[in-house]
């Protein structure tokens, strides 16, 4: 069970890790379609694992109420009660006083019962108790140290002096005083700074490794303005591989489709340019103004994302070539 339960966590994260890399492939690559796809295969893959971890959770849960129940029926009945621990709580019902009014308006104690012909003596008579037991003690204390005022002269070994009074021997602290030999109750020592200097370590070694990772990302996917590139136009060649019927008599419809969708993906738009097929399935895209680097990974990034009637399409060389501002 335990190794059947670690090959489906490792095939979860297996596809977790998967998934979500091919979404910041394809997110770099501007292939939207792709990315949204691995996207939710990375949600699906998530909620996948958490549900198993769930799962896993509130079996071993009730794995262990099962057996603290078990424990407590087999364990044996105190005199005068029957059942269970949870059996022998007195419902509401059974409880005294829970009849009616009565119930509300009867105290818990009832010498706090309001009754007219007695008198609330008990408070005073306690604390003046209190007063006299507290007299007492002190004149016992006075009469005990009045008595053992000879034990002053007392030698030395027979015993160590408590105030006033010398204690027999057979009363003196044990060497190393009264906690001797017991366990060190001193408070546990604080965080280990090593373990501190690791984690931070750890976290340093993550931001390191987090912050070029999303300025790279960003970099692969922002939309920003090229810089003049020093040509008229640029050329494309793109090969159209087709699966199944496409719907149509020839590749051609579907490349002129492609065009027309994809014109629109770059910034600003690409409003002159044709497509001219050159034999083999691969066609000759001449776009105006000459493509930069950001808008080329635009348009490259749609024309392989795209696929229209079960056809796809591959940028196969680009002239010129725009160098990395």
């Amino acid at each position: 069970m335990r190794g059947t339960r670690r090959l489906i966590y490792a095939g979860l994260g297996a596809m977790v890790v998967f998934t979500g890399g091919y979404v910041v492939v394809y997110l770099a690559r501007w292939e939207w379609q792709r990315a949204l796809m691995a996207g939710e295969l990375l949600l699906i893959s998530l909620i996948v694992l958490l549900a198993v971890a769930g799962a896993h959770r509130l079996a071993r849960l009730e794995r262990r109420l099962t057996v603290l129940i078990e424990n407590a029926q087999d364990r044996p009945a105190r005199p005068g009660v029957q059942g269970s621990r949870l059996a022998a709580v007195p419902s509401p019902a059974e409880r005294p006083y829970a009849a009616g009014d009565e119930a509300a308006e009867t105290p818990a104690f009832r010498w706090l019962a309001p009754e007219q012909e007695s008198y609330k003596v008990f408070i005073p008579v306690l604390l003046g108790a209190g007063i006299v037991v507290s007299g007492l003690a002190a004149l016992v204390e006075r009469i005990a140290t009045a008595l053992g005022g000879s034990s002053r002269r007392a030698p030395q070994e027979r015993g160590a002096a408590f105030g006033q009074v010398r204690a027999p021997a057979s009363l003196a602290l044990p060497p190393g005083g009264v906690l001797a030999g017991a366990p060190d109750l001193s408070p546990p020592p604080g965080p280990d700074r090593r373990r501190r200097l690791k984690v931070a370590a750890g976290m340093l070694a993550v931001l390191a490794l987090a912050v070029p990772a999303v300025v790279e990302m960003a970099d692969h996917t922002q939309d920003r303005p090229d810089s003049p590139v020093d040509a008229a136009a640029s050329t494309l060649v793109i090969e159209a591989r087709t699966h199944g019927p496409t719907g149509a008599a020839s590749v051609d419809p579907l490349a002129t489709r492609l065009w027309e969708y994809c014109r629109g993906s770059t910034r600003p738009y690409l409003d002159k340019g044709g497509l001219a097929p050159i034999g083999d399935r691969q066609y000759a895209l001449v776009v105006r103004p000459a493509l930069g680097e950001h808008a080329l990974r635009r348009l490259r990034g749609c024309l392989e994302d795209a696929v229209i009637d079960h056809g796809s399409f591959r940028v196969v060389s680009v002239q010129p070539e725009p160098a990395d501002d």
